[in-house]
Parts: structure tokens; C-alpha cells; sequence
């Protein structure tokens, strides 16, 4: 995250504590560092919750949860080595083990 002031809020602060969420703030004059989950948002928005109408909460939940596992499991990212995010940590696991 960059240090916008939603983001040092002592309540935005107080309440990823609470869900367990480290903070990992983006480099100070480098914006690119925030780039990724930017981008990340963004195609959340465009393939899971744009141009849909929701009934309720639940379905909310249920189409960003569907696009997540779609997204781990089988979107292949150029800046992971053509891999997916899966398949990236499970790689990185491979190799801090050995």
C-alpha cells in the first residue's frame, strides 16, 4: 500500500491488526511498488464485479471468491514466469525448502 492517509489511519491501521493483515507499505517516490495491486483491483473489477447486478452480499462474495481461485489457479503472469500465482508459490516453497 502507499501512505495515503487511508492507509495510516488509525482505524483502516487498528483494523488489518485485527484481521492478522502485515502492513507492507510501497516505497517512498517509487509508485510502480503499488503497481501490481493496482492492476490486481482493477482486473478484479473488470472480470468479477462490473456490469453485473448482485442481489445480496453472498453473491458479492461469491463471484470475488470464483474470480480468486480462477486467478491463482490458472491466469498466467508474465512478471511470475508465464506461471500462475499458484504454481509461483508453490515454486518459491519448492526453493526456500531446498
Amino acid at each position: 500500500m502507499d501512505h495515503g492517509t487511508q492507509y495510516t489511519a488509525d482505524d483502516f491501521l487498528k483494523q488489518i491488526a485485527f484481521w492478522a493483515i502485515d502492513q507492507s507499505l510501497a516505497f517512498v517516490a517509487e509508485p510502480q511498488t503499488n503497481g501490481v495491486t493496482e492492476r490486481f483491483n482493477r482486473t478484479l473489477k473488470e472480470q468479477a464485479i462490473h456490469a453485473r447486478l448482485f442481489c445480496n452480499l453472498k453473491e458479492v462474495r461469491q463471484a470475488v471468491t470464483e474470480f480468486r481461485n480462477r486467478y491463482n489457479r490458472h491466469w498466467r503472469l508474465e512478471k511470475l514466469g508465464f506461471m500462475s500465482p499458484l504454481e509461483a508459490r508453490q515454486a518459491y516453497a519448492l526453493q526456500k525448502a531446498a
